[in-house]
């Protein structure tokens, strides 16, 4: 029985174009491409502190090769992996009380770059005044090491967020999660709460509540851009808002969070950095927010963590179980965006695309981009939960466009002053129970 075409757009595979490109703008992360350039200005995680306890690390971040150590005197090093004398790898290098020793000839780095010695090399004084090892200077903050990649010159603070030190709270470092694809089509995902409504329902993480859709505003922030989704839950409303700190962390509280409790402002619950090891693999850092008499195991919050988001799953079970790993690698390796059809829901995505291409812009035009910090104070951010008694909307309380307008007022409060300052701040609420504990 042949099927009958019931509208002109029907049957239509044909004349479809299946052929796409991606923003190469945004996507490119390699150096002198205008987005790799762009993202050498912000200060990116290269390895958690605990993979360097015993060995060398060999890394890849935004195309380059390097290697992450801490010598025995506690410093950080960032160097260009390949041993500028003969090419080894620095990977199989000695750690030494200041710097690295190359396993072929013995050279040793200090966490700079300058040569500390050369072995056996007559000519040493001359030569180590004029040759170097590549390195990036680094920062260690929450149990991961930083690296500034970027021109010297141009070097800002580590910038500091208000969300890292809050009252009750802790930091520790969750799993490092890489993701076969391009970074731009995991951290736009943040913008895009719509998802979660659909996604994460049949994921079976996230609460129950996330399963209604929101109604859902955007606005940029002096960090980035936030969202506000606003929805009824019995007699509350509850608005949930979610920030990006450009260019490539976002923060968000837990997502056992259901609407039930009355709150002016939830603590985070973890702090994420996508990070490029190319253009078509990346990874996540993640910094969890616990309070600190919290008696949560870590192996259980890292299994809440890597739910969805690793591909370390039967097939059959991804397919039936979809998580965030599947519907954004699933893209391909870099996004076609050509080939997209945006609608009234994406309008985060599209902000942000949009932010990141004007920070491309200011780079090539030797200003600062959007979001990049000049201080060392901590900045406020925008993301957190309200829950109020529904009677706060007026008699509309079934109203979508009623929704709206909250969730548009509410984002606009956190503007004028952010939902960590002069708001009481309760503890997260519990993980659920793991079947083994």
């Amino acid at each position: 029985m042949q099927t009958t075409p019931n509208s002109a757009n029907a049957y239509a595979g044909y004349v479809t174009p299946i052929d796409g490109a991606p923003d190469a703008m945004i996507t490119e992360t390699t150096r002198g491409t205008p987005g790799g350039e762009y993202l050498r200005r912000f200060w990116q995680p290269v390895a958690y502190e605990h993979e360097i306890e015993a060995a060398p690390l060999r890394a890849k971040i935004m195309g380059e090769e390097l290697v992450v150590f801490k010598d025995k005197s506690g410093d950080a090093g960032v160097l260009h992996l390949h041993c500028q004398h003969r090419g080894a790898s620095l990977e199989y290098g000695r750690v030494e009380e200041h710097g690295i020793r190359c396993c072929y000839h013995g050279r040793v780095f200090g966490v700079d770059g300058t040569i500390l010695e050369m072995p056996g090399e007559p000519d040493a004084e001359t030569q180590m005044r004029q040759a170097r090892q590549g390195a990036y200077p680094t920062h260690l903050y929450g149990g991961i090491v930083f690296a500034y990649m970027g021109p010297l010159e141009k070097m800002p603070p580590f910038p500091l967020y208000d969300r890292y030190e809050l009252p009750g709270m802790r930091l520790d470092v969750g799993k490092r999660l890489p993701f076969k694809c391009n970074w731009v089509q995991i951290k736009e995902n943040s913008m895009d709460p719509a998802h979660t409504a659909i996604l994460h329902a049949w994921e079976g993480v996230f609460a129950t509540q996330f399963g209604q859709f929101p109604e859902i505003t955007w606005a940029v922030t002096p960090v980035g851009m936030a969202y506000a989704a606003a929805r009824p839950v019995a007699d509350k409303i509850w608005v949930r808002s979610t920030d990006i700190m450009m260019p490539n962390i976002h923060s968000i509280t837990s997502v056992f969070e259901d609407g039930a409790h009355l709150k002016e402002c939830s603590p985070p619950w973890i702090t994420i950095w996508t990070v490029p090891e190319d253009d078509e693999n990346s990874h996540q850092f993640v910094l969890c927010h616990i309070a600190e008499d919290d008696p949560m195991k870590r192996e259980t919050l890292h299994h809440f963590l890597g739910t969805g988001q690793t591909p370390d799953r039967p097939y059959a079970e991804r397919q039936q179980v979809p998580g965030d790993y599947d519907a954004m690698t699933s893209q391909g390796g870099i996004a076609p965006h050509s080939l997209e059809h945006l609608g009234t829901l994406d309008r985060g995505v599209a902000m942000f695309r949009q932010l990141l291409r004007d920070g491309v812009r200011d780079v090539q035009a030797g200003k600062d981009p959007h979001g990049l910090l000049r201080t060392e104070a901590p900045q406020p951010t925008y993301g957190s939960d309200l829950v109020e008694p529904i009677s706060v909307l007026g008699g509309a309380h079934d109203d979508p466009d009623v929704w709206m307008a909250y969730a548009e007022a509410t984002l606009a409060a956190y503007l004028k002053t952010p939902p960590f300052q002069n708001r009481v701040i309760p503890k997260p609420p519990p993980l659920p129970k793991l079947a083994a504990e």
